[in-house]
């Protein structure tokens, strides 16, 4: 990795034999948790450390920093992709029940602006574009792919043809080529999105592919290729993204779905529950 976007911790481990006692107290702090560079000035963090200002300074010009400013802003950029290194606060000194009323807010407000910020129009015609498809295809990477799976498990009993990728040994291709403008593809973009999703939306788009992308709010560049765009909110307190007001926009939509394929959807699902009691899949 080139030295000017090296991260924090590898500099850290890189120099650590030629810190100060008083700097390798510094590190540790900020190994603790470095999300603290993105939100403290060079003094608080200093006296969070108990050194001085200069050595804050020092510390940061002696791992390959051109100033505290420069590492800030690097600090910065990681918390705004998602990096739960980042976004992992120092341990709070609050009682646990004031942390899960904290939580609990943070996830009652992401799922109320979520659901405001949703345009009536844009989702009637998902809905509609979903439940007329020849097929479905979903799509999402990595905890991504978590929520496509959600999406999968709720469309394939009222829809005829729906798919979930990536597939285990397949490649892209091998699906793709097989959609047109009478498909569609709902695409899972959250924060720290692998490359491939937008590769594989770039083609889709060349291909006319209907396309919705279902996002955080800071969509990235994968939302220009897409038909319509649902942001969620996933913010919280604490380290780990919310899914709370994901899973709600995405529970919506199946349901609408099957409300918008009528008898068609129901047809389908009654098949699917006689095979379950022949097969005596569930119990």
């Amino acid at each position: 990795m080139n030295a000017k976007t090296a991260s924090l911790e590898g500099r850290i481990r890189q120099h650590w034999d030629q810190l100060s006692l008083h700097e390798q107290r510094l590190a540790d702090v900020l190994l603790a948790a470095p999300g603290q560079l993105a939100m403290n000035t060079a003094t608080e963090l200093a006296q969070s450390a108990g050194v001085s200002k200069a050595t804050a300074t020092r510390f940061f010009r002696h791992i390959g920093y051109e100033s505290y400013d420069a590492a800030r802003r690097q600090a910065r950029e990681m918390q705004n992709s998602g990096s739960p290194l980042y976004l992992q606060a120092v341990p709070s000194a609050s009682p646990l029940d004031t942390l899960i009323q904290n939580h609990l807010e943070k996830e009652v407000s992401s799922l109320v602006n979520t659901f405001r910020s949703l345009e009536t129009e844009q989702l009637e015609a998902c809905v509609k574009t979903i439940a007329r498809a020849r097929r479905v295809v979903v799509m999402g990477w990595r905890h991504s792919q978590t929520i496509a799976m959600l999406i999968y498990r709720d469309l394939v009993h009222i829809h005829p043809d729906v798919q979930l990728l990536p597939r285990a040994g397949d490649s892209l291709a091998e699906h793709l080529a097989m959609l047109g403008p009478q498909d569609i593809v709902i695409c899972v973009g959250l924060r720290r999105r692998m490359p491939a999703l937008e590769t594989a939306m770039n083609a889709l788009h060349e291909m006319h592919v209907p396309m919705l992308y279902i996002s955080d709010v800071l969509a990235g560049k994968p939302a220009k290729h897409a038909n319509w765009v649902l942001r969620c909110h996933t913010d919280v307190n604490l380290i780990f993204d919310s899914t709370v007001a994901l899973s709600g926009v995405c529970n919506l939509l199946c349901s609408l779905v099957a409300r918008s394929m009528g008898k068609t959807g129901s047809y389908h699902l009654a098949s699917i529950e006689t095979l379950h009691q022949s097969l005596d899949e569930l119990e």
